[in-house]
């Protein structure tokens, strides 16, 4: 396959639960809604979406400056014409946190779009995973590192830490230059999720290497400030 050509000035990473919608709103507040388009590559089957819908064609728009989605570096280069010039950036959040909050944010829309109550079903109850079930399973282990494979931390412009959302995100603004930015908060889960420390120990060791990803993450925080 010819790798699709681009003018891409930034490429975002965007890591399930760590703030991506909110900063997706962000990036288009400051480059234009038609300069930043979301861009998906599954990470299982490999296929390449734009808006969440498939795209098969040899080059993106040319107003493009910004692609801010779900893909891992590797499959992303596999798929564009990438420079190594082009920076790239993301955000990490605390492994145990994000897998919580994943969970709950999935089975939050999985009740809205079965919407049991209005139809009289009672599946939802029967068949849903609990939170372990879910941390378990292999495809929720370590989702952080297998996002960033193909790229190490040091190799990315900028890496935030989403418990340090607005500090960081001032940060990322002196680094890219931006002349002004507005600041969103979308996608939180809501309410208070309850877990127990054994839930919360079980989970942080099935996710050792986002563990350690995350910690490398918070060391090089401390070097910038």
């Amino acid at each position: 396959m010819t790798p699709i050509k681009h003018h891409l000035q930034l490429i975002s990473l965007h890591i399930p639960k760590t703030a991506g919608t909110s900063f997706r709103n962000t990036l288009k507040a400051v480059y234009g809604e038609e300069q930043v388009i979301r861009l998906d590559i599954d990470l299982i089957h490999h296929q390449l979406r734009i808006e969440q819908q498939p795209f098969d064609q040899p080059k993106l728009p040319r107003k493009v400056k910004v692609v801010h989605g779900h893909f891992s570096p590797a499959l992303l280069r596999q798929k564009l014409a990438l420079s190594p010039k082009t920076p790239m950036i993301t955000w990490l959040r605390h492994p145990v946190d994000r897998v919580i909050s994943n969970y709950f944010y999935l089975a939050k829309r999985l009740k809205e779009e079965l919407n049991e109550e209005g139809k009289g079903l009672n599946i939802l109850s029967k068949m849903q995973k609990t939170l372990l079930e879910y941390a378990y399973a292999e495809l929720n282990r370590n989702r952080m590192s297998k996002f960033l494979t193909g790229i190490t931390l040091e190799e990315c412009l900028f890496v935030g830490i989403s418990e340090h959302y607005e500090s960081d995100l001032e940060y990322l603004s002196r680094l890219l230059k931006w002349k002004s930015y507005s600041t969103f908060h979308h996608n939180a889960t809501g309410g208070s999720l309850v877990v127990s420390e054994v839930e919360r120990a079980a989970i942080r060791a099935w996710n050792a290497e986002d563990v350690n990803l995350y910690e490398h993450a918070l060391r090089l925080r401390e070097r910038r400030s």
